[in-house]
C-alpha cells in the first residue's frame, strides 16, 4: 500500500465531499439512484463533520433481511443532519378473508398463502420510489414513498382485487423499524406515544393498560387492539434532542403498536372490503417534527 501522507489524504477527502451532493435520492441497495447536484460553486462549511454532512430527507430502496427477496423496504432519512435512517417495511403484512396473502419475511407459526415470492424492484419517481406486485391469485398491490416537503413524506398503498372471490377484513402492518436511526432506537415502549382523550400524549405501554373505550383508533395489534386513541397517529420521541417522528394513515388508520424487542413502531391501516375487480388506495404520512412532543400539533398535517 502506498503511503500518501495524512495531510494529502485529508485534502483528497475534503475535495471529494465538496464535489458530492446529497439530494433527496442517493446511492441505494440494488443500484444507484439519482442525486440532486450541488449548486454551481457551492462549498461545504469548514465545520462539516461526518455526522453533519448529510442533511435533508432522502428516500432510497433499502433492505432489512436480504435473504427474503420479496420484501419491500424503503430507507428514509430525517431532515436534520444525520447519517441514520428509518427502515420502512412497506407493507410488512396483508391479512384478509382469503388468508395472510403477503408477509415480508418468514414467521413459521404464521403461514402465508403464497411462499418464496420473486423480487420486485422499486422504481424511481421524481421525489421517491414506487413498486407494484401481483400475487398468483390475481390480487395486486403497490406502494409509493415520496418526499412531500422539507419535513414530511407521503405514503400511498394501492390494492386491486383481481381474484374471483370477495376480499374482506383487509388489515395491514406497516412497520417503521428504528434500529438504524439511533436517536429513536431504544428498546422500550416509553419513547413511543399515542394521544388519548383526557390525558393527551402518553406512552404506548400506558395506553395499552387503559380500558377499551369508544374511540376510533386502537392500541395493539390490528383488531385485537383496544379502541382508546382519539388521534390516528403514532409518535417516536428522540433520545438526543427535542424532536420526533410520527406515522399516520389518517382515517384509514386501524391501530398503533410498538415492539421493544426489536425497536419499531406502527401505525397500521386497513382497506375497505373489495369485490372482484374493485380497487382502493389509502394515503398516509411520515412526519418529522423538531420540538417537544407537547408542541406537536397533528392537526396541522393534512392529507
Amino acid at each position: 500500500m502506498f503511503d500518501l501522507g495524512s495531510e494529502r489524504i485529508e485534502q483528497s477527502r475534503r475535495s471529494f465531499l465538496q464535489r458530492c451532493a446529497l439530494g433527496s435520492v442517493g446511492l441505494a441497495a440494488g443500484g444507484i439512484a439519482r442525486s440532486e447536484p450541488a449548486p454551481s460553486g457551492a462549498k461545504r462549511s469548514a465545520g462539516d463533520t461526518y455526522e453533519t454532512h448529510a442533511v435533508g430527507i432522502r428516500i432510497v430502496p433499502g433492505a432489512w433481511r436480504p435473504h427474503y427477496a420479496w420484501e419491500h423496504i424503503a430507507w428514509v432519512s430525517p431532515p436534520w443532519p444525520s447519517q441514520d435512517y428509518i427502515w420502512l417495511d412497506f407493507p410488512e403484512a396483508i391479512f384478509t378473508s382469503q388468508g395472510l396473502l403477503y408477509l415480508s419475511h418468514v414467521n413459521p407459526p404464521i403461514p402465508t398463502v403464497f411462499h418464496d415470492l420473486p423480487r420486485i424492484a422499486w422504481r424511481e419517481e421524481s421525489d421517491g420510489i414506487t413498486f407494484e406486485r401481483t400475487l398468483p391469485n390475481g390480487v395486486a398491490f403497490g406502494g409509493s414513498v415520496t418526499r412531500a416537503d422539507e419535513s414530511t413524506v407521503d405514503l400511498e398503498l394501492r390494492l386491486v382485487n383481481g381474484s374471483k372471490q370477495d376480499l374482506a377484513n383487509i388489515t395491514l402492518q406497516t412497520c417503521a423499524f428504528l434500529r438504524a436511526i439511533k436517536e429513536f432506537a431504544d428498546c422500550t415502549q416509553d419513547n413511543k406515544h399515542v394521544h388519548v382523550p383526557g390525558a393527551g400524549w402518553i406512552p404506548l405501554a400506558d395506553a395499552a393498560k387503559r380500558e377499551g373505550g369508544k374511540e376510533k383508533y386502537r392500541v395493539g395489534w390490528r383488531t385485537r387492539g383496544k379502541p382508546v386513541a382519539d388521534l390516528p397517529v403514532a409518535v417516536a420521541v428522540s433520545n438526543s434532542a427535542e424532536r420526533l417522528v410520527a406515522m399516520t394513515w389518517y382515517d384509514d388508520t386501524l391501530s398503533m403498536v410498538g415492539n421493544p424487542r426489536h425497536p419499531c413502531f406502527h401505525a397500521d391501516p386497513h382497506f375497505p372490503d373489495l369485490k372482484p375487480g374493485e380497487q382502493a388506495t389509502i394515503r398516509g404520512k411520515l412526519i418529522f417534527f423538531a420540538g417537544p412532543l407537547a408542541e406537536f400539533d397533528f392537526g396541522k398535517y393534512g392529507r
